[in-house]
């Protein structure tokens, strides 16, 4: 049965205790007992973000301390259970030598993760060759030789790329169809919503499993990458792209017996404001992209948590 998650922002900010132990004696109150059921059953943070004193920024975030193949596993509903992932960089891990938040799950979890992953494509598929054709999120959940049609799967995650927000994109965003159409045909994969609408159908026919969409943490406009700004593509316009797939995300839970949830990063403000400007800039390569302790510390507790609720 799934629990409210709208406590999950909450919870997320208790990694800021930077390695201490969710207890009854903290300075954080809790209101009711099923934040207290939520934070004491669903996120358990065998790894979390160091106090900025304890941080030793003179050793890499790459280290291999942080290698998945360290990580101690622990007891989570989750184990034994199969996810699929589909995206770019961010789910590639480019900066992190290949290894993401799926490679942790994985290994914290024992969940069978596998993902396609391809750094700088784009969920829409304008039938061109390279990052927004052939590449694209679309042609490659088609195509893939990763994906098993006949493999059992819990849930299906699909990357919120911020490739499909870079400013020569910004155009084919698309719009989301009638509440009324459900039908994959329908669907304009030469446009970015078209192509999540694709997606989500696509899956739900092939799998018959919840769909989950990820976003990245948070990043605004500007060009102060130490100050979590980017440029190209802005913070504003990936804002705006995680809000639709929300919305696109109603439309088909109201109107299928499919579920499609949105893993909501970007928009949570206790779980950045748990990530200090020090361990931000020591953790992440840019806005876009953490590193091996960025995804470990950080990234990873927060989705686990996310799936152990919607799926134990």
């Amino acid at each position: 049965m799934k629990k409210s998650f709208a406590l999950i922002g909450f919870i997320a900010m208790m990694l800021s205790g930077c390695g201490q132990s969710i207890s009854g004696d903290s300075s954080t109150s809790l209101s009711d007992s099923s934040a207290t059921e939520i934070v004491e059953k669903f996120y358990q943070p065998h790894y979390s973000i160091p106090k900025d004193e304890e941080l030793d920024t003179t050793k890499s975030a790459n280290a291999n301390d942080f290698d998945a193949k360290n990580v101690a596993k622990v007891d989570s509903p989750l184990d034994g259970m199969h996810f699929y992932w589909l995206g770019s960089s961010v789910t590639y891990g480019a900066s992190s030598n290949s290894v993401s938040m799926v490679e942790y799950l994985s290994a914290l979890t024992g969940a069978t993760c596998k993902k396609d992953a391809i750094s700088g494509t784009t969920l829409l598929c304008d039938m061109k060759s390279d990052n927004t054709g052939v590449k694209s999120y679309v042609n490659r959940l088609k195509t893939s030789k990763v994906f098993d049609e006949n493999q059992y799967l819990d849930a299906f995650i699909c990357q919120i790329s911020t490739n499909d927000c870079t400013s020569d994109r910004l155009s084919k965003r698309g719009t989301m169809t009638a509440e009324d159409v459900f039908d994959i045909q329908q669907f304009d994969i030469s446009t970015t919503l078209g192509a999540v609408e694709y997606i989500i159908s696509y899956v739900t026919t092939t799998w018959a499993c919840p769909v989950y969409f990820y976003s990245g943490s948070y990043f605004s406009d500007g060009t102060n990458s130490a100050q979590r700004q980017n440029g190209n593509p802005k913070g504003s316009d990936y804002g705006t792209f995680v809000s639709q797939v929300k919305t696109i995300a109603d439309k088909w839970n109201k109107g299928t017996d499919y579920h499609v949830g949105v893993i909501d990063m970007f928009n949570d403000e206790a779980f950045n404001a748990a990530a200090s400007d020090k361990y931000y800039s020591w953790s992440c390569n840019d806005p876009i992209h953490p590193r091996k302790a960025g995804y470990l510390q950080w990234w990873t507790p927060y989705i686990q948590a996310y799936l152990e609720n919607e799926l134990a």
